[in-house]
């Protein structure tokens, strides 16, 4: 799919003042370009005379599209290449991307094909940013996203938001060879410039062979971006789930099919613990994960693992009554009687 987009950039320049500033070296391992507009560019400048100081201002107006590969699949068996076991986590390589007023840096990467990565996205500005790589996401294989809170797994994420001062790390290992684009989406963000591009190189792996199975398909609701769209937050319940060692309270949780939630998972253990609700994650409009270190936005979850003393919130609408496990599966949680359940009553 094409986007074209029309940015309109306006720079005053004033004839007794003069603008300066150094620009900081970060090391990353792909390699930086600024961002460079394309020749579809048209430059007017106007004098204005007044009896104040005297004014310059040139308008500049530049057309661009964004011409990305286009996937429409996922990776089903990521864990074959992006489980603990599958790949050198100890020696994958780490990538750092800068978020700023209105930047990626670098904002062309490039990753090779069945290597692992571990990608720091560090927001040093002052707002709020977002890394949108739909179709590069849908490519890899997911190991986890993790913060100082959380780490959320999921079958391939869409949408990763940082808050300003905050970090988060991606760990994927990239499948399909291509290009791919990526934008910052918040409103006024792309128009003014936060974009760029992610090249994967080299040969994807073939044993095992990658499982590449349709999106539409997938073992999610596959209209929940459209029922999280049209939904009324404003009426939405939070739910607070409190987790120790070992046990949910409460271990039984009532929810209305239609409904929005959160579900607010709070850690007052002294150890990490984990919700898993694999029946309930395929059948709901799933809106987002958060912490207090950003925004997770995917199709649906597999694992939301939350530090000691941090809190991770799910906001979701439920799709179909039932009654569904909820279970902590780290080593030894289950066994010691960590888990419950959440039933969905018809609406």
């Amino acid at each position: 799919m094409t986007k074209k987009l029309i940015a309109l950039v306006s720079v005053a320049l004033l004839v007794f003042a003069a603008c300066g500033g150094d620009s900081a070296d970060v090391v990353t391992t792909p390699e930086t370009t600024a961002a460079q507009p394309p020749d579809t560019t048209t430059t007017t400048t106007e004098a204005v005379t007044s009896t104040a100081p005297v004014e310059t201002t040139e308008a500049t107006v530049v057309e661009f599209e964004f011409t990305g590969d286009v996937i429409d699949t996922y990776v089903q068996n990521a864990g074959d290449f992006a489980g603990t076991e599958a790949a050198d986590w100890d020696n994958a390589e780490v990538v750092q991307i800068e978020l700023n007023e209105m930047s990626f840096t670098p904002n062309n990467l490039t990753f090779e094909a069945g290597k692992p990565y571990v990608v720091e996205l560090v927001n040093v500005g002052q707002v709020k940013h977002e890394v949108a790589a739909e179709h590069f996401f849908a490519s890899v294989a997911w190991r986890k996203v993790e913060s100082e809170q959380s780490e959320i797994k999921a079958p391939y994420f869409k949408e990763i938001e940082v808050f300003p001062g905050q970090t988060v790390e991606l760990f994927f290992v990239p499948i399909s060879t291509g290009t791919f684009d990526v934008v910052c989406e918040i409103e006024g963000h792309l128009e003014a410039g936060m974009f760029g591009s992610i090249e994967v190189v080299g040969t994807p792996p073939t044993s095992p062979a990658p499982i590449l199975a349709p999106i539409a398909e997938g073992p999610w609701v596959a209209n929940g971006a459209e029922l999280v769209s049209a939904a009324d937050w404003d009426t939405m319940e939070t739910i607070e789930v409190d987790m120790g060692e070992f046990y949910f309270a409460p271990d039984e949780i009532h929810l209305t099919v239609g409904q929005p939630y959160e579900l607010l998972f709070i850690n007052s253990g002294d150890v990490k613990h984990e919700a898993t609700a694999g029946g309930l994650f395929e059948t709901i409009a799933l809106r987002k994960a958060e912490d207090a270190s950003g925004e997770y936005k995917a199709p649906t979850l597999a694992e939301v693992e939350t530090f000691a003393g941090a809190q991770t919130a799910v906001f979701f609408i439920p799709q179909e009554a039932g009654t569904y496990d909820l279970v902590c599966e780290i080593e030894g949680h289950f066994e010691a009687g960590m888990f419950g359940t959440i039933v969905v009553d018809a609406g």
